[in-house]
């Protein structure tokens, strides 16, 4: 790449002595970025493809949890915790309920 050419990306410009090679490639240059900036505003004004990329991630994580869940749950530890828990929430019940009457 030429000097003249790097100049021409900060300026936005061609110089003006720069040569017809400088020109063209700052024109593909130009329609790159123009290509890309399109298809950046395209996609952030498609609300229904973002709406379904969310859809997608939110049902990916949803998933995992469940599997998470599932997996703790099976485990005889946690139902044995879960199983103390009832319990120990039913005696804390009663004896709450004996005091008032």
């Amino acid at each position: 790449m030429s000097t003249t050419m790097k100049n021409t990306m900060t300026s936005g410009e061609p110089a003006k002595d720069a040569t017809p090679e400088d020109i063209e490639k700052h024109i593909e240059h130009t329609r790159a970025d123009l290509g890309r900036t399109v298809e950046a505003l395209s996609h952030k004004l498609d609300v229904r493809s973002q709406a379904q990329e969310k859809l997608t991630t939110v049902r990916d994580k949803a998933g995992s949890m469940a599997r998470t869940i599932k997996m703790l749950a099976m485990r005889p530890v946690t139902m044995i915790a879960a199983g103390a828990t009832v319990v120990a929430a039913g005696v804390a019940g009663a004896v709450a309920w004996k005091r008032r009457h």
